[in-house]
Parts: structure tokens; C-alpha cells; sequence
């Protein structure tokens, strides 16, 4: 039973202080407020939204390797969520550059200045 116990205690990956998780969500408070700042301001699209995709990969990181535990797990999980993340952004970047040019409005009408009279 001793051993049954050290076996257990031993697998065990070490606990996270409450320091660090505050330390944590400080840290993301203050990069989703820079990525609320970018939203607002009058960056190019293009660039805007690179940042923005960066931040929120940074952030993924940060949650997944510290409240998910993750940089205490085996490396094929670091891999699977590295996949997910990847393959995530990529389908990201497609709808991006499919829907980049798109002239209609959002309910899928003809925006304002683009309307033709109507044929009598």
C-alpha cells in the first residue's frame, strides 16, 4: 500500500500556486485589453488582424500549457493541441482571404451605393 502510494504521488506534476494563477489572468486581462485597443484602432485591416491572430495563438498557449496542465503531459498532447491550433488557423486565413472582397452587406443584399435603377 506504501508503494501503491509513493507510485501515485510520484506521477503527480507540481501544484500551481494561487500567485501564479492571478499572475495568469493579469497576463491575459492585459493582452485581450492591447487586442481590444487593436480592434479600435486605425491599423490597416491586414495588419490588424495578424496581430490579433497572434495574440489570441499567444493566449491559447498560455491557457492551454498553464490551466490545462499541459507542459507537465506527455508531448503528443503538446503536439495534438500544436495541430489543432495550426490546422484552427489555416481554416481562419482561408475564410479570411475567401470573404476579404466580399461587397455585400451583411444579411447578403447589394450594399447602397451599388444599387442599379430598377428596369421599367
Amino acid at each position: 500500500m506504501a508503494m501503491e502510494h509513493e507510485m501515485h504521488h510520484g506521477d503527480e506534476h507540481p501544484s500551481s500556486t494561487i500567485r501564479q494563477y492571478v499572475m495568469t489572468g493579469i497576463l491575459l486581462t492585459a493582452i485581450t485589453a492591447v487586442e481590444l485597443f487593436l480592434s479600435y484602432s486605425s491599423l490597416p485591416h491586414g495588419l490588424m488582424i495578424t496581430l490579433l491572430i497572434g495574440l489570441s495563438a499567444v493566449k491559447f498557449a498560455i491557457v492551454v500549457a498553464i490551466f490545462m496542465h499541459l507542459k507537465f503531459e506527455n508531448r503528443l498532447l503538446t503536439r495534438l493541441f500544436l495541430f489543432g491550433l495550426v490546422l484552427a488557423t489555416c481554416i481562419m486565413i482561408a475564410l479570411l482571404s475567401l470573404f476579404w472582397n466580399d461587397t455585400t452587406d451583411a444579411v447578403g443584399g447589394i450594399p447602397e451605393g451599388q444599387q442599379t435603377a430598377p428596369k421599367h
